[in-house]
């Protein structure tokens, strides 16, 4: 029987490659296909990365000291190789256990997904900040609590998606419930856990913006007291490109929400349909999650030029009580829109977040 799905599925793949569809996103589609690929290729790739590490290293050493004695660069090469090869190893680890958890009981299974969850994020938080010499300082943590809560986060940065586990699942019992871009699902553990929990993976590309919009509506509902639901409203990574990109399409607009937007310097202005659908879903107060410093690791390149190596981070949640959010979607719009306003001048280090203390 499974002989036959994949030989099905693979005549459908090579028809829809001849045909308009990529074939990578045909595999995004399919989940069957995409895990196939993606399981076997970290798999495979631990293996051979393993098997070269006594090779590249060395390899990595002399880039970096080259990289040092010409231009002074911190040794990232060394730094970029041990990250890449403990997150395979964190895939690979995670991947056994979500398989061992499916001949669970669905409950127990899920329960157990949500530990693995927290444990992963926490596996590549710690990698993160003792290879690249990373100290975190956080504010308002007494904030987070009592759920439930819509958590907003900034996104500026390949690791931010970190933070809400290690500083929220970790130090309370809330649960998080994640909106997060379908392209997320080429990573197989977080694929197989993500789907397995509550979340909802945005299809950005996508013409029926309404099925997510009521998708994401769907994962407020009914939130109890231990959880959380969480959203980046930029919708992207921040960047400088794409700042004067997004900015450039409010300058011919008037009102208040296009002149917040085109005053905008360190972060995007936010897409407001899936904050807006969350707040029609709970009736929970929302717990920004402002950092700043995060910005060298926005790209691989990034992170070569080893701007970030021994780096501050600074974390802070602010609480909004939804009594002080309005009902009407043009002011909740406008609402949202002078919170960003808030946060980029926090990011820019202007004031401090209000609310603060």
């Amino acid at each position: 029987m499974l002989v036959t799905t994949l030989v099905k599925a693979s005549l459908n793949l090579q028809v829809a490659c001849e045909s308009k569809y990529c074939c990578m996103d045909l595999m995004l589609e399919n989940a069957l296909l995409r895990r196939l690929f993606t399981v076997t290729s970290v798999l495979a790739s631990l293996v051979l990365v393993t098997l070269l590490l006594p090779l590249v290293l060395p390899m990595a050493l002399i880039v970096d000291v080259l990289r040092n004695v010409s231009r002074d660069r911190p040794f990232m090469a060394l730094r970029l190789v041990s990250f890449g090869w403990l997150y395979l190893l964190g895939e690979a680890w995670g991947l056994l256990v979500l398989g061992l958890t499916a001949l669970l009981p669905r409950a127990v299974a899920e329960h157990a997904t949500f530990g693995l969850q927290n444990r992963w994020a926490a596996w590549n938080f710690r990698a993160v900040r003792y290879i690249f010499d990373l100290e975190f300082i956080a504010d308002g943590l007494d904030q987070v609590l009592p759920g439930p809560i819509i958590l907003l986060s900034r996104h500026a940065s390949l690791i931010d998606t970190l933070l809400p586990a290690w500083f929220i699942s970790r130090n309370t019992d809330l649960k998080l419930r994640y909106v997060l871009k379908k392209e997320l699902l080429w990573d197989p553990a977080l694929d197989i856990a993500g789907n397995r929990l509550p979340n909802h993976f945005v299809d950005r590309g996508a013409s029926d913006s309404e099925r997510d919009l009521n998708a994401i509506k769907d994962l407020a509902e009914g939130l109890q007291s231990n959880e959380a639901v969480l959203i980046y409203p930029e919708g992207t990574r921040f960047s400088e490109d794409k700042l004067r990109r997004y900015v450039d399409r409010f300058r011919n607009r008037k009102g208040r929400v296009a002149e917040i937007a085109v005053g905008l310097r360190r972060v995007l202005p936010p897409r407001p349909g899936g904050t807006l659908a969350l707040l029609e879903g709970s009736a929970a107060d929302v717990v920004v999650l402002a950092h700043r410093g995060l910005e060298g690791f926005a790209r691989v390149k990034d992170m070569w030029r080893g701007g970030l190596v021994g780096s501050r981070i600074h974390v802070a949640f602010r609480r909004i009580s939804r009594s002080g959010i309005p009902e009407e979607r043009s002011e909740r719009v406008k609402w949202l829109f002078e919170t960003w306003s808030e946060l980029d001048n926090w990011v820019a280090g202007e004031e401090p977040v209000p609310g603060l203390a």
